[in-house]
């Protein structure tokens, strides 16, 4: 572990860019159609039962990382299988949010290589990772309060550029309840609210031992409730149909604002505001694979940070060699590997260790 102290605020602002993400980029819960904010509302319950599930476990182990007791709860041998597996996890998911933004920066940046634009980011994540954790939540707590401030201007300007149609959300249910929840189950459950396991390693780092939860609910709400409102908001204007077929529905959004021929065509500072969600989420990912590793093999993080890093971008290059092939691999994992250690390990930890306390083993 590093010698480093984070507060609950930093942790909350954390939270919150880690759910924002790349989520808010991308067409989420489409199958949900117009009542896809419906379906994030759904998923975001079940986020939160998942974040007291990662908090229950480290409540155990104040002190240890996850890859740390697995060991204690599987035994040694199970136990590290499960914390490569779980480093694997971490940089195959940092891979993909590095494939987003550069998706995403393609949009501007048509003649530039896409590899070239993966590269800077890696770049910049991996000085981030260097600093610490401790910077990392200092920039955010910082960052934190301006795209804040950015992201309540764009929607202000949205509704007084009089482009908000609310007949698109109507009739809200016409999916019904039982694809409404099927989709918050399949799609928005996973991504982002199991991918918070990531924060798993970092509660340690916590510099007090109260409100830990009720902080970290609190970033989890807040994260999910804006999701909503994004994505609510995007159908409203764009329409549902539009919004599942873009590439960056809310980008698409925000180019439409046009208050009085003076404020418009602020969509390349909303690609600022994308681009530094984006970069949060990688860099918790990245961090997460980088401790694991390093409680693995008993080496320093700062040697694992630069062939961490370049496994990433490989990753993110070569695993979907189009935007369509991305997004369908996508849906893959989302339904059938993050449910596996988003949910599945975490509650068999729970289960194997009531079992050997209830047994004395342990």
């Amino acid at each position: 572990m590093e010698n480093a102290r984070i507060s609950l605020f930093q942790l909350f602002t954390l939270l919150v860019f880690f759910i924002v993400g790349t989520t808010v980029m991308f067409p989420l819960a489409s199958d949900a159609k117009q009542a896809a904010w419906v379906a994030v509302l759904f998923a975001m319950l079940g986020g939160i039962a998942l974040f007291e599930l990662y908090q229950y476990l480290y409540r155990q182990y104040p002190d240890l990382l996850f890859a740390d007791y697995t060991k204690r709860i599987l035994g040694k041998y199970v136990g590290t299988i499960i914390g490569i597996s779980y480093t694997v996890f971490f940089l195959y998911g940092a891979a993909r949010d590095v494939r987003d933004g550069m998706e995403l920066l393609s949009l501007k940046f048509s003649e530039t290589p896409i590899t070239f634009l993966g590269g800077l980011l890696i770049l910049v994540i991996m000085y981030g990772l260097y600093m610490g954790i401790e910077v990392i939540s200092r920039c955010s707590e910082i960052l934190f309060v301006i795209l804040l401030g950015m992201g309540i201007l764009f929607a202000v300007f949205v509704f007084v550029s009089g482009i908000v149609k609310l007949e698109n959300l109507l009739p809200i249910l016409e999916p019904g309840w039982k694809t409404i929840i099927s989709t918050a189950m399949k799609e928005s459950w996973m991504a982002p609210f199991g991918e918070v396991v990531c924060f798993t390693v970092i509660f340690p780092y916590l510099n007090r031992a109260n409100g830990q939860l009720r902080v970290g609910l609190g970033g989890v709400i807040a994260g999910g409730l804006f999701l909503a409102f994004a994505h609510a908001l995007t159908i409203a204007v764009i329409g549902s149909r539009a919004r599942d077929n873009a590439i960056s529905p809310l980008l698409k959004m925000v180019q439409q604002v046009n208050v009085g021929d003076f404020i418009q065509r602020l969509d390349s500072f909303f690609m600022i505001w994308l681009i530094i969600n984006d970069f949060f989420k990688i860099t918790i990912f990245m961090y997460a694979a980088v401790m694991c590793g390093t409680t693995l093999l008993k080496i320093s993080k700062n040697v694992l940070i630069l062939p961490m890093g370049a496994v990433v971008l490989c990753t993110s290059i070569f695993f979907a060699d189009s935007y369509a092939a991305h997004m369908e691999q996508s849906d893959f994992v989302l339904k059938n590997i993050y449910p596996i250690f988003g949910a599945y390990i975490p509650v068999l930890l729970c289960v194997v260790l009531y079992i050997r306390r209830k047994f004395g083993e342990y």
